[in-house]
């Protein structure tokens, strides 16, 4: 326009405190604080419960200046219109949408896809007189973008470049877009009167699902499942909730955020949930997940409040937010869905007159939702479907939201039966299951001292605990039900190693017996999303990985519950059963070895063995053992294994584990865990008696860690460096030791 001049010219950008802007508005409900919910800016570094109170204002992302030439790309929408199967494999039609800002006419397009080996597949060259050029393109043998364990994500390639004039000789403008062809919905299928599932449902509504109070979070009469399903393959959905990786959202940076996925892809973990509280993260972020194959659900930027819906500005503000978000991240492959916030609806259900997020998500955001991204489903809000959001029997679940109620069962009773207590927390699928647990000593060591870690005084722990504002955090704090959980589980705290070891052991344990639950309960349920992935500051309780970018027990947790197969030993009413979960699109030969392990004398008594078929993409049984038989043999220092060995390799692929009772009640034997070999790439340890639990700390991502090691037994633990690495000590810990 004219806003330049000849000369110098100044811009001038003024921002106000997004605090004081607040001051005289009527005051809004919201978790933690309530000035938040008038604001478009991060949410959570206003306070919650895992990071610490940062309110800052500014540019943060780069700016520019843009000086059109004749035509200027606006955006580029790329997307799937139709697969079908042929005789030489898939053929697929692909849609382009180039959009563009037109000073005048006469530029052209050039494009050209790229198939993931660089072959050029479709290409063609346009002239640029409209503000829209379409383009359809048919793409034979198309090699399909799959999740993280169902197959490769493959990537073609979209090159662009607009060019002054149809000689194609003055390039004005070059880029490249990465696009996986692949189909995705969500299939939310009503469970059949008299089925399995239906009665299922049933079953778990009237059940103890918290405090002995029964399932009161759902009333609804008829039940429906919520299974993703890419090009046509059902998805186990394993993963956990994005945080900023940062409390100052500039400080974010391309290599973190590239370690922290890439970890998240090697757990076995196929899905991220960014949470509503968080921000739209940068394009580097959706360009990981698209290459490593982690399905993305993104929330819009609400969370937890009351939102001023009333106030035609903010509806306005709004708008323009959803309509940039969707076109910046409309061709990425690995976005799945979108939610319009985090439990602002959370009471609340589909035919309610006006709740909390309605008008924003129903009227605000779904119209651009179904104008710009018409073939990605959209939920008004996280989590969704049923008498109210959030039911266990149909739509998507926050098992979050039972957390006050949760963590004081946990301190008010025994929990010897904590694995069938976790088990109650079963639903169709879970968008935020709460884990907690403290990091590696050596990242302790990071932001505490040696007497804030193992004096008497508790306040740093606490602080970088924090806590939550609900009544029953009020006189026992976060912190103290972690530690109360701990001792439930795992057995009275007896020394200040000891306190550590059992914080990061409890996350493991968590992690472990939670998937292995939704793992065999699989169909009925399809998903298990943890809370969270990752910190945005050095906190102790939720994340799998720690601020530094260093796993935690719960990684460790989630690595060994997520692998393609794994076996699970379940106990019921009658029976101990061993499920085999097969996440693959191919069936394995196995071979099952169940048996019982005396830890003290190391001396095994065998069960049952089989050759057993896993089939694709199935959890199925297979051993199942009368109670009665296997409780004659019980004695308090007995534990159940199955070792599970693929036919053709011979490999042992997984070793399970149940405990009769809780870990705290097992007459363990007092071991000593030794390093006993070390290379530039592998750690070995050798223990003298039975270990539950070996725990590896050092600045590294380990193979395996929090495993189990046999009387005599070695094992070489391959390892890399963390992201954090300054120090190249490894120590070994291990749950019963006291000293």
């Amino acid at each position: 326009g004219n806003a330049l001049k000849v000369g110098s010219n100044t811009i001038r950008v003024v921002f106000y405190s997004p605090t004081a802007l607040t001051v005289g508005r009527p005051e809004r409900s919201a978790a933690f604080t309530r000035e938040r919910v008038y604001t478009r800016r991060i949410q959570c570094t206003y306070y919650w419960d895992w990071v610490n109170r940062y309110v800052t204002m500014g540019i943060w992302r780069p700016c520019y200046l843009s000086i059109m030439d004749r035509a200027e790309l606006s955006d580029v929408y790329i997307y799937t219109k139709f697969m079908d199967k042929t005789e030489n494999g898939i053929s697929a039609q692909v849609g382009m949408e180039f959009n563009f800002r037109l000073k005048e006419s006469g530029a052209y397009l050039a494009f050209t896809l790229r198939s993931p080996d660089g072959e050029a597949v479709y290409s063609n060259t346009r002239l640029i007189d409209e503000e829209l050029i379409y383009e359809s393109a048919d793409i034979p043998n198309a090699r399909l973008w799959y999740p993280n364990g169902y197959g490769e994500p493959n990537l073609y390639k979209l090159e662009l470049a607009i060019y002054e004039d149809e000689s194609l000789e003055k390039c004005l403008y070059l880029t490249k877009y990465d696009y996986g062809i692949r189909s995705l919905r969500v299939i939310q299928m009503k469970d059949a009167v008299g089925s399995e599932y239906e009665k299922r449902c049933r079953e778990i509504k009237k059940g103890e699902h918290v405090s002995g109070e029964g399932a009161w979070h759902d009333r609804n009469e008829e039940f429906y499942g919520f299974v993703c399903s890419v090009n046509g393959e059902k998805i186990m959905c394993k993963g956990a909730n994005w945080v900023p990786c940062e409390p100052f959202p500039s400080a974010e940076s391309n290599e973190k955020i590239t370690e922290l996925l890439e970890l998240t892809a090697e757990a076995g973990a196929n899905m991220i949930r960014v949470w509503g509280g968080g921000i739209i993260e940068c394009d580097h972020f959706y360009s990981e997940c698209d290459r490593l194959g982690l399905l993305v659900t993104q929330d819009f930027l609400m969370a937890c409040g009351s939102y001023p819906e009333d106030d035609p500005y903010f509806l306005i503000q709004q708008k323009r937010e959803a309509e940039e978000a969707v076109r910046r991240l409309r061709s990425h492959s690995c976005l799945a869905w979108w939610s319009g916030d985090n439990e602002n609806g959370m009471w609340a259900d589909e035919n309610m007159h006006a709740y909390g997020g309605r008008r924003s998500a129903l009227g605000t955001i779904q119209p651009v939702i179904r104008r710009l991204d018409p073939f990605r489903e959209f939920f008004p809000s996280s989590p969704y479907r049923g008498r109210p959001y959030g039911s266990i029997t149909m739509g998507t679940t926050h098992n979050t939201n039972y957390i006050g109620e949760r963590f004081g069962h946990m301190r008010f009773t025994p929990m010897k039966d904590y694995k069938e207590y976790f088990d109650s927390f079963i639903s169709r699928f879970c968008a935020e299951e709460p884990i907690v647990g403290a990091p590696m000593l050596c990242s302790l060591r990071r932001f505490m001292t040696d007497d804030d870690i193992f004096g008497k005084n508790d306040d740093i722990w606490r602080y970088h605990t924090k806590n939550n504002p609900d009544d029953a955090f009020k006189e026992f704090e976060i912190f103290d039900y972690i530690k109360v959980m701990a001792e439930k589980v795992l057995g009275e705290i007896k020394t200040p190693l000891d306190k550590v070891i059992k914080l990061q052991y409890l996350q493991y344990e968590w992690a472990r017996i939670t998937m292995e639950c939704y793992r065999r309960e699989k169909w009925f349920s399809a998903g298990l999303v943890y809370w969270m992935l990752n910190d945005c500051w050095p906190g102790v309780g939720w994340a799998l990985i720690d601020y530094y970018g260093l796993p935690k027990g719960g990684w460790y947790g989630l690595k060994r519950a997520s692998k393609s197969v794994i076996a699970s030993i379940h106990r019921d009413a009658e029976r101990y059963t061993v499920s085999v979960c097969n996440d693959t699109l191919r069936d394995s030969r196995l071979k099952l070895d169940f048996y019982m392990l005396d830890t003290v004398t190391g001396k095994s008594a065998p069960l049952a063995e089989c050759d057993f078929l896993s089939r694709a993409n199935l959890s199925e049984i297979g051993i199942s053992v009368d109670r009665a038989e296997v409780e004659r043999m019980w004695n308090p220092s007995r534990v159940l294994l199955c070792d599970v060995f693929d036919k053709v390799s011979g490999e042992r692929i997984d070793r399970a584990i149940c405990f009769e009772t809780r870990p705290a009640d097992i007459l363990l034997p007092r071991c000593e865990v030794r390093i006993v070999e070390r290379d530039g790439e592998s750690v070995t340890v050798e223990s003298d008696h039975f270990c539950l639990g070996v725990i590896l700390d050092g600045e590294y991502v380990f193979e395996d860690n929090c495993f189990i090691l046999k009387t005599g037994e070695r094992r070489r633990v391959r390892y890399r460096r963390a992201m954090c690495h300054q120090s190249d000590d490894i120590a070994v810990n291990w749950y019963g030791k006291i000293d």
